[in-house]
């Protein structure tokens, strides 16, 4: 764990956007293991129409009066727009609540990502046969400027993380390329038997749920990404999909190492948030 001083009096608020699925249950954990860690009643609050509390409510109900810091952390991939705009936004409005308040980094760019990510898969991947096991990683995707730049590399990066032995693609059900579609059907028209489907989202909620595997198994008709492979592969994808054994993954928020991701991103601007300049609040994007 990152050694880095810390007010003397501080609280920790997680932020998440929320899921209508029971595949939540990793926001929980992470919390839990907040908590466990920073020896403290950390609580969570949500930025999308589902999930409660709000994170206004919880920032406004925080009853640590103005001699503490408080330190927001995002349970997000990248801190795009639902960061960048409606956090900060938040963040401002209750500004006036603290001593002062930041925000620390989304999940991205953090390289260390992926060793979290290899580590986890290593124990499935063992004994496969050259060219027979495939890994598609799923982003979900953001009209921030900046996320093709970081999924861009998220790609790279991605496909150099396992042996020749196993074939591993990254793409975007939403807005950022690379295209869930594109690097998706060329995987499974590759000729694998194998296809391990690893979200990178921190849960695996309606997209992997109704998206992917509806898609993948269902082959429903009225499936957007479904009707995309139909298009770009035509028939042969058919009979592809019903060829292949699909395994799917947790969400990243399921793995201990990303919580200790999270976990340094926060202990890092509680260390930057002791010194804002003067008259002014900082948000550490």
């Amino acid at each position: 764990m990152l050694m880095i001083s810390r007010p003397e009096k501080y609280q920790i608020v997680l932020a998440a956007f929320g899921t209508s699925r029971e595949s939540s249950a990793p926001y929980a954990d992470i919390q839990d293991r907040f908590e466990e860690r920073f020896k403290q009643k950390i609580p969570l609050g949500f930025t999308s129409r589902v999930g409660e509390p709000k994170l206004k409510a919880v920032l406004e109900g925080l009853a640590v009066g103005n001699e503490a810091a408080v330190v927001v952390t995002p349970l997000f991939m990248i801190s795009g727009k639902v960061v960048s705009r409606d956090i900060v936004a938040t963040v401002r409005e209750c500004a006036h609540r603290f001593r002062n308040i930041s925000i620390a980094g989304a999940l991205l760019p953090d390289d260390r990502i992926y060793e979290v990510v290899q580590g986890e898969l290593a124990s499935r991947l063992k004994n496969v046969k050259p060219g027979e096991t495939g890994i598609i990683f799923v982003g979900h995707g953001t009209p921030d400027p900046q996320a093709a730049l970081i999924y861009t590399e998220c790609a790279r990066r991605i496909a150099t993380l396992f042996s020749p032995t196993v074939r591993t693609a990254f793409g975007n059900l939403e807005s950022s390329a690379p295209v869930l579609g594109e690097s998706l059907g060329d995987l499974i028209m590759s000729g694998i038997e194998n296809l391990f489907i690893q979200p990178f989202m921190i849960v695996d909620g309606v997209h992997m749920h109704d998206d992917v595997r509806g898609a993948l198994e269902k082959q429903d008709p009225d499936n957007t990404l479904y009707r995309f492979l139909l298009h770009r592969y035509g028939e042969p994808i058919k009979k592809r999909l019903q060829e292949i054994r699909c395994a799917y993954m947790p969400g990243l928020g399921a793995y201990p190492g990303v919580f200790e991701l999270f976990a340094d991103h926060t202990i890092r601007a509680l260390a930057q948030g002791e010194s804002p300049a003067p008259g002014e609040r900082l948000l550490n994007l």
